[in-house]
């Protein structure tokens, strides 16, 4: 039986990262968290640990843009800015 330390990342942390560059904004956040979890429990590998960590921050600045994106529109919608 091969141990969850000598395995590649595992398909959640793959799909993590492909979701954060894919812009799936809250998707690679959760997927992230869950396989971080996983491999804090040594039920994943932590080869992909910073494929977790890279689709977080790229969710997390997905979030970010589209908060932003809303507000503008809210705001320009609303006739606020003159």
């Amino acid at each position: 039986m091969i141990a969850a330390n000598d395995r590649g990342p595992s398909g959640l942390a793959i799909a993590a990262l492909i979701t954060g560059i894919l812009g799936m904004s809250i998707v690679p956040v959760i997927l992230g968290a869950i396989d971080l979890g996983k491999i804090k429990n040594g039920e994943a590998s932590p080869a992909g640990k910073g494929f977790d960590i890279a689709g977080i921050v790229l969710g997390s600045i997905g979030i970010v843009v589209w908060l932003i994106v809303v507000i503008v529109m809210v705001v320009v919608g609303s006739g606020m800015l003159f």
